[in-house]
């Protein structure tokens, strides 16, 4: 059937519906001149007659309009869902997927998605595989697919939890933040202890334009960086005056009574004593001015930022740190890192 041809037979079916309504009194009185004056536009626009019998014969419908878009609604619904595997499918599917999960683990990410899509060949209507296969894609920034794969494992099994989080993690890394926030409080709806997901949501709901701030808020855990660990050791001994290993003492004076309650710093300060070193720091100028300063000269605090310019005073401050386990860039490196245990089911 030619474009112009079925064109036709689409106005014709319209103008055929518009006359059937105006005589079993669907329409309202008041409405029905309104309704022929379209349909001579409509018959106009495209040549056809709804009271030509040449033109029934062309172009005239087997049944009337809204029987067969209920019969195609109704077809389209049914074809929705993938149709039930049989038990030798699913065995194969259940073996794909399974080495889909070991090429996850060993992180070749192309194989795995080339096996989970056998399974889904193979059962198509199992959530599981498409969850799966959405993950491996977010692992090779195929958030698009991921997207899409992910929706149609909720479209099978709308209470799959985890298929509302690999789905807001691909919608938050291509910067629809809103529609990841809405499918991680699905999730959270489905699966409210989740804690992976919990903090994907604050993180989703900290890009959005009302609660957006200056500062460059993190990934959701399921995408975060191995460098995490990195940038937040150097955040925490970067800047004017900062001290390695003591994050947040920049230009003002720690709160000495909670440092001196921290056992490892109390050993640093019992091996200061017995070797000599705790003598040697309260001979250095600085320190000695800082300690004037804080005494009686003056009452004035000490300048932190010229003190931990002084060479002796800094590796005393880094050998400080050492001792407290790196301060927070030492825990943030033993948070950083994909959350691989949630990547695959």
């Amino acid at each position: 059937m030619s474009s112009a041809t079925a064109q036709k037979r689409a106005a014709f079916a319209v103008l055929q519906f518009l006359e059937d309504s105006l005589k079993n009194g669907s329409i309202k009185e008041d409405d029905k001149e309104g309704i022929e004056v379209a349909s001579q536009c409509i018959a106009e626009a495209f040549g056809v007659s709804g009271e030509s019998d040449q033109d029934k014969r062309a172009y005239g419908l087997s049944k009337p309009l809204p029987q067969l878009l209920d019969e195609v609604a109704a077809q389209t619904s049914t074809d929705a869902l993938p149709k039930e595997a049989s038990a030798e499918d699913k065995q194969a599917a259940d073996a794909a997927k399974s080495r889909g999960n070991q090429l996850m683990a060993k992180k070749d990410y192309p194989g795995a998605i080339e096996a989970y899509s056998e399974a889904i060949k193979k059962d198509a209507s199992n959530p599981v595989y498409w969850s799966n296969r959405a993950a491996a894609y977010s692992q090779v920034q195929d958030h698009k697919s991921a997207v899409s794969d992910a929706r149609e494992a909720l479209k099978i099994d709308p209470s799959f939890s985890k298929a509302y989080s690999r789905l807001g993690h691909a919608l938050f890394s291509i910067g629809e933040y809103q529609e990841a926030v809405e499918a991680y409080e699905k999730g959270l709806e489905l699966d409210p202890t989740n804690a992976t997901m919990k903090s994907s949501l604050s993180t989703a709901r900290s890009r959005l334009p009302a609660s957006s701030t200056s500062a460059e808020p993190a990934a959701p855990a399921d995408s975060v960086s191995s460098r995490s660990g990195a940038s937040a050791g150097a955040g925490a001994g970067a800047g004017a005056g900062g001290i390695p290993g003591f994050p947040g003492m920049g230009a003002g004076m720690p709160d000495l009574a909670s440092l001196m309650n921290k056992p490892a710093l109390m050993g640093m300060a019992q091996q200061l004593m017995q070797n000599g070193g705790l003598e040697r720091m309260m001979q250095n100028p600085m320190m000695q001015r800082m300690m004037e300063s804080m005494g009686g000269g003056g009452g004035g605090m000490p300048d932190m930022s010229a003190l931990m310019n002084d060479p002796e005073m800094r590796r005393m401050a880094e050998s400080f740190g050492s001792a407290m386990g790196g301060g927070a860039g030492g825990r943030g490196g033993q948070q950083g890192g994909s959350n691989n245990s949630d990547m695959y089911s």
